[in-house]
């Protein structure tokens, strides 16, 4: 399991800490995200019936960027506390962007205290299409009360957020 402490796109809203984690063993995909600090300020939307849907980064939204080291395509998950996801495919930077069924229906558990707020997702996914080598983006979207949206991702590359650029990505063996 790799673990990574998220970065916020604005440098001076740091009351809040984001962990996150994943881990690939054989066809198994696992993921845990960890919102720390005052978070009575953002909005978690409520459970419902999971299911797919689009659009979930408009709100609280968990996401996993995946890809192999030497391909242009990638994948995209997008997770919402709501326990509505979906995964999307993209042949290259934001092109032809159309809705994978590599990850099979997830189990999706929310955790909720005071001062902490936590995701886990784990999937399955088809044996043989993620290589050894691979390269990955862990982000958050916090929208919060006010209706703005918090971003936070493993590397900055500069001020507006992209969580496609590969250039942001980083190494998972």
């Amino acid at each position: 399991m790799k673990s990574y402490r998220l970065k916020n796109h604005n440098p001076t809203d740091n009351d809040t800490t984001i962990n996150a984690s994943i881990e690939i063993l054989d066809s198994k995909l696992k993921l845990n995200y960890q919102v720390v600090g005052d978070i009575s300020k953002y909005h978690f939307p409520s459970k419902t019936t999971q299911q797919r849907a689009d659009n979930l980064w408009l709100d609280t939204c968990f996401e996993l960027f995946i890809a192999n080291r030497d391909e242009d395509s990638y994948w995209e998950i997008n997770i919402s506390p709501s326990t509505k996801w979906n995964s999307y495919h993209f042949t290259r930077y934001k092109e032809e962007m159309r809705e994978s069924n590599l990850f099979l229906t997830p189990q999706i558990k929310i955790e909720k205290q005071k001062d902490k707020y936590e995701l886990s997702f784990e999937t399955t996914f088809s044996r043989g299409v993620l290589k050894e080598k691979l390269d990955i983006n862990l982000s958050v979207i916090l929208l919060n009360h006010k209706g703005k949206r918090n971003f936070y991702t493993i590397n900055r590359r500069n001020d507006s957020p992209n969580f496609h650029d590969r250039a942001t990505f980083v190494v998972y063996l």
